[in-house]
């Protein structure tokens, strides 16, 4: 029983079962799943440890449920038919989670001030801090927020693109021009019946150009329309005599009241520290396809930390080592890349917050003095990605086939560990030796695979700052007993 309350661990765990009744709709993305299942790993280990039959229970059903497989690596047949959670998946976690409810109203004792019964409570209200003035610094300080909303005309945004000043194609941004052209018109119809449409979010440079954080379909086709010309009206619901107008065609106060329509803006302000940045972006981003975490990093580092990303991930080693193995969608090439780039550099310095982690390895990327030490670590990663092929061949960064038949797909855990390890070996003589007793590599790899703490390091809390030490640690010394 851990030292959490008891009122604090039914909450906790409440907030888990809150979130299986969304996971159906979560099959498309990998993001909010793996928000979610964070936070359920997180939760449970909270209240019963990290190695209770509790945590270890949700942990296998959570690995059948992960739509990961098909987006990731979508030539991979995965557990989860077409990325779906099949309903015995999610009952299982419902029913594992009841459990774990009644464990704790068993075993914890019931808090002296808690005068109503757990049938009462509403799981969705809390009691905020009675003293006004108390600051809020975690997980950071909301007065570091610099976002200005600016009520703008749909007509000053039409400059604003046309001049190049709100670029609608950031390269963190792939999914534009999804819409067909009913969506299309729909949205037009919309602003010519004066429905309010919703608000925008960008993100500001030095210079007050903006990259569009969330609602670039909409920009996009306000743009086909009144810039291109390229959108005729179709399927409208209710202005029927205006099917198949484009904007020249309709009337003079039609255009007109398109063009004057107020929109609002949420403008992030370019002195919002990155770390808030991460955190703002990943909140707005609630449409059809939210950024992953990797999307958003990229968007708030321009220059040579996304240009140096960008060049390894398309380096003809890293791609060899991988057999391809990486997808490009939603730049996963891109996260694996930077998670070698940061643990290789700075690997001493993590402390269990992965996400802050690779943020600040960017950053440190775009410290002008990193450019002289750009070439040693392309060199490393270079180096690294021939001794892993060379040593595993297409096996390479994968859990070994064993008696299977199937290969395994690409697990980070293991490229990161591998290839930060391969890298720190630099005497050629040493690398020869390693090439010439891969057999034994691979044969001390396999037996390291039926270490329960070295395999739960590369499957269950990852980030954790433990499991980190324990793959990076057990590979080097496997490397190192190779070599003696």
């Amino acid at each position: 029983m851990s030292d959490t309350s008891r009122s604090e661990a039914l909450a906790r765990l409440q907030t888990v079962v809150d979130g299986i009744p969304r996971i159906q709709q979560w099959s498309s993305t990998t993001e909010p799943f793996d928000r979610w299942r964070r936070h359920a790993d997180d939760s449970v280990a909270s209240v019963f440890g990290h190695g209770s039959r509790h945590a270890r229970d949700l942990a296998l059903i959570l690995d059948r449920m992960n739509p990961e497989w098909k987006l990731v690596y979508p030539d991979t047949p995965g557990p989860v038919e077409q990325s779906k959670c099949r309903v015995s998946e999610l009952y299982g976690a419902d029913t594992l989670l009841d459990s774990m409810i009644s464990d704790v109203k068993d075993l914890w004792p019931k808090e002296p001030d808690d005068e109503a019964s757990e049938e009462e409570t509403d799981s969705e209200s809390f009691e905020g801090p009675s003293d006004s003035t108390a600051e809020i610094s975690e997980p950071f300080d909301p007065t570091e927020i610099k976002i200005d909303t600016k009520n703008v005309t749909v007509d000053l945004i039409m400059r604003r693109i046309y001049r190049n000043e709100i670029d609608l194609n950031p390269d963190f941004q792939r999914n534009s021009g999804i819409w067909d052209r009913i969506r299309q018109s729909r949205l037009i119809e919309s602003l010519l019946l004066r429905i309010p449409i919703p608000v925008f979010y960008m993100a500001a440079d030095n210079e007050d150009n903006w990259q569009v954080v969330d609602g670039l379909q909409r920009l996009d086709t306000l743009k086909n329309f009144l810039i291109d010309k390229t959108l005729s009206l179709q399927g409208l619901q209710y202005l029927k005599d205006f099917q198949g107008c484009s904007y020249n065609s309709l009337p003079r106060p039609m255009q007109r009241r398109i063009d004057e329509t107020q929109l609002y803006c949420h403008v992030i302000q370019p002195g919002t520290p990155p770390e808030v940045m991460f955190n703002v972006f990943n909140r707005i981003n609630t449409g059809g396809k939210p950024l992953l975490p990797q999307e958003i990093r990229h968007a708030l580092n321009p220059g040579r930390a996304r240009e140096f990303i960008n060049g390894l991930a398309k380096d003809p080693y890293f791609l060899k080592a991988t057999d391809h193995g990486v997808s490009a969608k939603r730049m996963a090439d891109r996260e694996c890349v930077l998670r070698f780039v940061a643990f290789h550099c700075r690997l001493e310095e993590y402390k269990g917050d992965l996400d802050g982690f690779l943020v600040s390895a960017m950053k440190a990327l775009n410290d002008p003095a990193a450019e002289a030490k750009l070439n040693t670590l392309r060199e490393d990663f270079r180096a690294a990605m021939q001794l892993a092929f060379d040593l595993f061949g297409s096996d390479a960064f994968r859990r070994p086939r064993h008696d299977s038949l199937r290969r395994a797909p690409i697990n980070k855990p293991l490229f990161e560990s591998w290839a930060v390890n391969l890298a720190r070996i630099r005497d050629p003589t040493d690398r020869n030796r390693l090439f010439e007793r891969r057999e034994d590599v691979k044969e001390r790899f396999a037996a390291l695979m039926d270490d329960d703490e070295f395999e739960q390091s590369i499957s269950i809390g990852t980030q954790w700052s433990t499991r980190v030490n324990i793959r990076f640690g057990r590979i080097a010394r496997l490397v190192q007993d190779v070599l003696a």
